[in-house]
């Protein structure tokens, strides 16, 4: 009885604490996500001019500490975004979209956090393979003051997707068994499937990656355990193997001995009970009596 309540405990805690790194991570996720898009949005502000051509790709100056990151800014008309969508960089827009508010233009805003991706993103038991590539849209309105100066005020749009999903490609990457990523703006993260090799298919503003499944602590020690044990047995069957190898040449030495010992000899010779011993079968001169010579 006592023995099960320990249990339960462990395993009331493990839960706990799994629960509170997803929130922790989820928080700090959301806070880099407003604190990021809020830092990129600036800066594009900056980077575009008072009348930009439409369409045309306009790249971002970030401070010189955030070497790596690449971001660019476009100027759309909404009607063309609705007629016919928008294929820029590794994004591709369907068309049918109509910006909330509606305005008749909208900025979009696109990064890659190159070696930035893992600072602003984690996903436990999850490596990235490719940069975080994100996108966000704003529209600016024009307001009279007082004294008849114009003021601007920027506003985060959202894209209600109607048929199709915003298409991310990413081209310098072929792992079939990657997934995507998605962390939208809304706070919800979520990992699927790619639609097609190298893409996935997102429905939101946000940022997006691939990556792949790391092993975890506990099946690191697993495979440790098993790849000592394999290379245990590997190495004894390798001195067994080695020890019949060596005892079956120094037999054959053996065998090759004798026989060239055998071919020398001059005497014949035989067993007698377990001992081989020199014979002889002849005698090279026969006795003869010396009687003989005399008549």
């Amino acid at each position: 009885m006592l023995m099960g309540s320990k249990t339960r405990f462990i395993i009331k805690c493990v839960i706990f604490y799994y629960l509170c790194s997803f929130l922790v991570t989820q928080a700090m996720n959301n806070h880099h996500d407003q604190s990021l898009d809020d830092f990129l949005q600036d800066h594009a502000k900056n980077s575009i001019p008072k009348y930009p051509k439409v369409g045309k790709l306009y790249n971002v100056s970030l401070p010189a500490n955030f070497t790596g990151m690449e971001v660019s800014v476009v100027h759309l008309q909404s009607s063309s975004v609705w007629a016919r969508g928008a294929n820029l960089g590794h994004f591709q827009v369907p068309p049918r979209i109509i910006p909330k508010p509606n305005v008749t233009s909208l900025d979009m805003v696109f990064s890659n956090l190159g070696n930035w991706s893992s600072y602003y993103y984690n996903m436990p038991n999850y490596a990235f393979v490719t940069p975080v590539l994100g996108f966000s849209a704003y529209g600016v309105s024009y307001t009279k003051d007082q004294d008849g100066h114009l003021t601007s005020t920027v506003t985060k749009l959202e894209l209600p997707l109607i048929r199709k999903p915003i298409m991310v490609h990413f081209p310098s990457v072929w792992l079939p068994q990657g997934k995507c990523v998605k962390f939208y703006s809304n706070g919800l993260t979520m990992i699927t499937n790619m639609s097609l090799s190298r893409t996935c298919e997102v429905w939101g503003q946000g940022y997006f990656g691939i990556v792949v499944q790391t092993p975890s602590s506990h099946d690191i020690w697993k495979m440790w355990v098993i790849g000592i044990g394999v290379g245990c047995i590997g190495f004894f069957l390798f001195g067994l193997v080695l020890f019949k190898v060596i005892r079956f040449v120094e037999k054959r030495k053996i065998q090759k001995m004798e026989i060239n010992s055998e071919k020398s000899e001059v005497l014949d010779t035989k067993y007698v009970g377990h001992s081989r011993m020199p014979c002889a079968f002849g005698i090279r001169t026969q006795p003869v009596l010396e009687t003989d010579y005399f008549p």
